[in-house]
């Protein structure tokens, strides 16, 4: 089971949906529609204990589904109380975010995720350009897009690519569809900001269409007689997104004038600064220019001034003495 959204106008109406396989491949079904809020579909009977509403289970016996004590817990973790789920998550996470140890028959077979899906997960797992090595990439790796149905795997990877940046939009569908094979440069490779723009969009378009006529691919989709809504995001992730992006002479120029720059203290630890150096009888600047020695030779000097036993004031004594513990500790060693 899963986690099926849609957006509709303004809103994203949620349903809980199912893979299941039917001659020979994998298709979705509906199970559950859960509206525009599934976390009305949670109960919380009292402190940290939740259960979900019985109406779920129903249905969901109702279409001779039994759900895995786990599975519930997938699909509504992002609906949970955020103070449930901080106190459970350490030891009752849902089963997605759990590690298990695999076993081979676990692990799909070479031909068992079409290349486009292991284009994706690579991409947004390595951030890597250049695929052309993806063959040799253990089958684990892919194991996420398995033995699903085509619909569950594109709700997976749509949320996934939430983490892209908008200056990597246009590079993810650039690596995701081997844009890169129409070129001989070897610039192609690394840079698509190098390659003719003109001819890259025909290039582009003319692979949109080749996948989205692409029956294996589609294997238990419903029908479609236009461009899928599947690749819809793809074609506005390209012509809204752009290549340019900062030089790696430019990053190291930002990197470097960034270490460089002028350090503001807070305004909290400025205060203190100034109060110790009230204390000290000295300005900031010469506290802070002080070395070890310096700097214990005028606290010595001042603690005998505001000892309790010499007649001085026991409050400026004990806070004479934490700054200093304070000051000595920022100092390095051996100055």
């Amino acid at each position: 089971m899963y986690l099926y959204r849609k957006r509709k106008g303004n809103e994203t109406h949620y349903s809980i949906r199912e893979s299941f396989r039917e001659q020979g491949c994998w298709k979705s079904r509906h199970l559950f529609d859960l509206g525009t809020d599934p976390a009305a579909y949670i109960v919380y009977p009292g402190g940290c204990s939740y259960y979900y509403d019985e109406r779920i289970e129903e249905a969901l016996a109702e279409k001779g589904t039994s759900p895995a004590p786990d599975d519930l817990d997938t699909i509504f973790w992002d609906f949970l109380d955020p103070e449930v789920k901080r106190v459970i998550e350490g030891f009752q996470r849902p089963a997605s975010r759990r590690w298990r140890r695999s076993r081979p028959e676990d692990t799909p077979p070479r031909s068992g995720v079409h290349l486009f899906d292991k284009r994706r997960i690579h991409f947004l797992r390595c951030g890597q350009i250049d695929q052309s090595r993806i063959g040799r990439v253990p089958p684990r790796f892919f194991k996420a897009a398995w033995r699903k149905s085509r619909d569950e795997i594109e709700q997976m990877l749509t949320e996934q690519e939430r983490i892209l940046k908008a200056h990597e939009r246009a590079t993810y569908v650039y690596t995701i569809f081997n844009l890169q094979r129409f070129f001989s440069s070897p610039f192609a490779k690394q840079n698509p900001g190098a390659v003719d723009r003109n001819a890259l969009d025909g290039f582009f378009i003319e692979s949109v269409c080749e996948l989205n006529d692409d029956q294996q691919f589609w294997k238990g989709a419903p029908e479609a007689n236009r461009l899928r809504s599947a690749l819809v995001k793809y074609v506005v992730m390209y012509f809204d997104g752009s290549f340019d992006r900062p030089s790696l002479l430019q990053d190291y120029f930002e990197d470097f004038i960034n270490r460089r720059r002028q350090y503001i203290p807070p305004e909290k630890v400025r205060q203190r600064m100034q109060q110790a150096g009230e204390l000290f009888g000295t300005s900031v600047d010469a506290l802070k220019e002080m070395n070890r020695r310096e700097l214990t030779r005028i606290y010595r000097k001042l603690a005998l001034q505001h000892h309790p036993d010499q007649g001085g004031s026991q409050e400026t004594f004990v806070r004479l003495t934490e700054t200093y513990q304070i000051l000595l500790k920022a100092k390095k060693p051996g100055k």
